[in-house]
């Protein structure tokens, strides 16, 4: 396959630590929620007779989206090991999103 190893991805400069950090900035638990929220909203415009179904499509959200920004992170932890690098929120912050819960910081 194609592309760069991991631990090499912070050797290039359209890689860079400080990017990534910029880049994730601009993702807080606001932002996230806002538009977790307006893609519910389209999923339940699709569900309105069918509940269980909309339920059913929320949990898969849900499962797959952490699941990426779980993903994300081990790889920002591959490319820099001792930078401590992360999303500004956490996994219990999106699962109150999911719930209808505003989270609390």
């Amino acid at each position: 396959s194609s592309g760069i190893n991991a631990e090499y991805g912070g050797f290039y400069s359209e890689f860079s630590k400080q990017k990534l950090k910029a880049l994730i900035s601009d993702y807080s638990i606001k932002e996230v929620k806002k538009g977790l929220e307006s893609v519910m909203k389209k999923i339940e415009k699709h569900f309105t007779k069918e509940q269980n179904l909309f339920t059913v499509a929320c949990l898969t959200m849900q499962a797959e989206f952490i699941k990426q920004v779980e993903g994300h992170e081990d790889l920002m932890k591959q490319c820099y090991p001792d930078a401590g690098l992360k999303f500004s929120f956490t996994v219990a912050q999106i699962h109150a999103v999911f719930d209808g819960k505003s989270p609390r910081h």
